[in-house]
């Protein structure tokens, strides 16, 4: 039997997508109850323009040897369920980069999550009774941001 390029490559897609953990809001990461001490500290960009790729960064002061992983989820307007990518220490803090090429939409949707060897997990944002409280931010147009702001 011989495998066309077409084949191949479908047979690594599905491998590739099925790789990736996706999930949606029913999961149970929503109904879990999360530490409400800080140890994550995220600050959303602001203006978050569209078309345009970012970085998302989080700082956590939580030991490196104690971190078993920290992992951002994220879902835009046109998706259905949230995905999941492990974040990688960066020059002082762990970091994704959005780009709408990929991901395309005119809102995001996200939240981190610690995992701690032995020790449990935190979450950022949480609410004031530990539940996950993801962030949601709308896609800015720059051409009209910056025209109500110029005289």
């Amino acid at each position: 039997m011989t495998l066309s390029m077409k084949d191949v490559l479908k047979f690594f897609l599905l491998f590739f997508l099925l790789k990736i953990e996706i999930f949606s809001q029913d999961s149970s990461l929503f109904k879990k109850t999360f530490p409400l001490e800080s140890k994550l500290l995220h600050k959303t960009p602001n203006p978050f323009f569209q078309g345009r790729p970012y970085f998302l960064e989080l700082f956590s002061d939580i030991p490196l040897d104690s971190l078993e992983s920290i992992n951002f989820y994220f879902k835009t307007d046109k998706s259905k369920n949230y995905r999941e990518e492990k974040l990688e220490f960066f020059r002082g803090s762990y970091r994704f980069k959005y780009d709408p090429k990929f991901y395309p939409g005119k809102k995001i949707y996200y939240f981190f999550i610690a995992k701690i060897t032995n020790s449990g997990m935190y979450a950022f944002p949480i609410n004031d009774q530990g539940m996950l409280n993801p962030i949601e931010l709308d896609f800015v147009d720059p051409i009209k941001y910056y025209n109500e702001r110029t005289p």
